[in-house]
Parts: C-alpha cells; structure tokens; sequence
C-alpha cells in the first residue's frame, strides 16, 4: 500500500519540482555548444553582468579560437581594428568575446578598450609628459631599417644607440658601436640575459616606451661593435617570433612601465 501511494502521488510531485531545473540544464548546455565555447559558463554569460568593460578593438590580426589557448581550434581570423564584444575576463591572459555571432576567446594583450561606444574611436597612443607608448604598427614607421635610434635606459639613465636591420614582429636591432655594446652591458649589470628592461626609444624629436632584453642571439649584421647576435626592442603590442606568450606578457609589462615613468 505504502509503495503504491509513493508511487501515485509523490513521484509526479518529485518530477514537477524537478522538471524546469532539468529543462533550465538542458538550455545552458545547448548555449554552450551553440556558441562553441570552451569553459564559457552559461551563468556568467546569460545570468550576470560581465565583470568586463563591454567593447574593444583589436590592435593586430588576431585568432578567435574555441579555447583559451593557442592549441586550441581557430574559429576565424579577425582583423585588425574591428569592435568585439568583452563577455568575461578574468583569465586575464585570455578574454572571452562575440564577434560576428561567435563565442570564443582571444589574447587579452592586442586587444584595447574603447572608451566611446557612440563612434567606438580608440586612439592606439597613449601620451605621458613626452612619451608616447606607439602601438608597433605605428613605431615601426619611425624606426625604420639603418635609422639610429638612441635608447635610454628607465631605471639607470645609461644611454646607448642601436640601429634596426629587421621589423617583423619587433624590432631586431645592434648597438651601433663597441662603446654603445659597453653602455648596453654595463645597464644589465656587467651579464647578458634575456630579462626584459624597460627603455625610452628616441627617434628624431619623438620618445617612444619600448621594451628591450640583454641576450645577444641570432643573425646580426654588425661587425665592428664587439658584439655577436642581435637584441629585440618591443613596442606597444609587439610579439615574439617564437609565441611565447610569458615573454610577450613580461615585455609588455617593460613597455608600461617606460611609459608610466615619463620623463
């Protein structure tokens, strides 16, 4: 009697209570895999307010993938300057975004906030006293190949001058002669190493926040200034040749700290 009471009258009950909770499961999962999103909590994207200023543009081409890593499948290449949609970013490393209807994540690094949705106008340059941090699209034009540019460096003051002879995804630079090889050791301490300082880049009446490291690697051109290899010299929204991503984040980190030194 007992069972057939539990039967008839308590598991519909059970069910009724259950159901839109089962229902409401089913919608989160479908959204899921609708916009094709990795770790993309539907409850963050659908039942909270982003903790993300809503739109960005982009400062490079840049990879929308399925996943917050470079591993992970390209969704489409979007191109440089277009607005994306910021759903979350608390990766930090990654933000999750829409853009032309798709869910997925992009590096945080080339991506800036625009301050005016009405016309979504970001300038790529920012201006502290007199130094500029110039986006590398930008810094590339005035650094230009054989140029000499005159580096300061932020937390010594040692100064030495360097000329570019490659601008891919930075600048690949030499100190011009043995002397300026010197200064540029003597501002890492006596020890080449990859550690990233920042610089102020000085090129004509202009000062630009850079961001260079002390290891001497690679193809150089340079025969006289005592010195084999070249050094890399990153602006604002540069990248490496490699990818790696942990040395992009230390350079950028150079650069702002050049920039919010001033002078």
């Amino acid at each position: 009697m007992k069972k057939w009471i539990f039967s008839i009258i308590v598991l519909p009950i059970i069910a009724l209570v259950l159901a839109p909770v089962s229902v409401q499961a089913a919608v989160n999962m479908e959204s899921i895999y609708e916009y094709g999103g990795y770790i993309l909590n539907v409850y963050d994207v659908q039942d909270q307010e982003p903790e993300a200023p809503s739109l960005f543009r982009t400062t490079a081409n840049l990879n929308l993938r399925q996943a917050p890593s470079t591993e992970a499948e390209r969704i489409a290449t979007i191109n440089r300057g277009r607005i994306v949609n910021v759903l979350d970013m608390r990766d930090g490393e990654w933000f999750a975004v829409l853009v032309d209807g798709h869910v997925g994540y992009m590096y945080a690094a080339f991506l800036v906030e625009v301050v005016d949705a009405e016309d979504a106008e970001v300038v790529l340059t920012a201006i502290n006293g007199n130094v500029e941090r110039l986006h590398w699209s930008d810094a590339r034009q005035l650094t230009t190949i054989g140029t000499p540019l005159t580096i300061v460096d932020v937390r010594t003051g040692i100064t030495w001058q360097v000329a570019s002879f490659s601008n891919g995804n930075h600048a690949d630079v030499e100190p011009i002669t043995a002397a300026d090889t010197a200064a540029m050791l003597q501002a890492w301490g006596g020890r080449w190493c990859w550690t990233p300082r920042p610089v102020h880049v000085i090129v004509g009446d202009r000062v630009l926040a850079a961001s260079m490291n002390g290891m001497p690697h690679a193809g150089w051109t340079n025969r006289n200034n005592n010195m084999n290899g070249h050094i890399c010299l990153h602006f604002y929204g540069s990248r490496t040749h490699n990818g790696n991503r942990s040395h992009e984040r230390d350079h950028q980190n150079a650069v702002n700290e050049a920039f919010n030194a001033g002078i």
